[in-house]
């Protein structure tokens, strides 16, 4: 199964860094196949902000997911990424 997108769920202060460091999640990055599956994370792990990334190339985890949908992982950085969900936004 291919992913085309994946949803990335971190920390306001970590967007920080993602734009210190040039836009750029430095891998291993994991995310989920949907949108809802990374809310239901972001919630659990205490993550406010979401991230749609490129999926391509995603490996699935066999052992993460939740009702909502399967968790994947890349093997490289992601140097673009939009956010789509963020109480605060995603600007530096």
């Amino acid at each position: 199964m291919t992913v085309d997108k994946l949803y990335h769920a971190t920390t306001p202060k970590k967007v920080q860094r993602y734009h210190a460091s040039g836009h750029r999640i430095i891998a291993p990055v994991r995310g989920f196949n949907t949108l809802k599956a990374a809310m239901a994370w972001a919630m659990k792990t205490k993550r406010s902000v979401v991230l749609e990334i490129d999926g391509t190339g995603a490996l699935k985890l066999p052992d993460h997911h939740n009702a909502f949908g399967d968790a994947y992982w890349l093997d490289r950085d992601i140097t673009e990424w939009r956010c789509v969900v963020s109480p605060g936004g995603c600007r530096p």
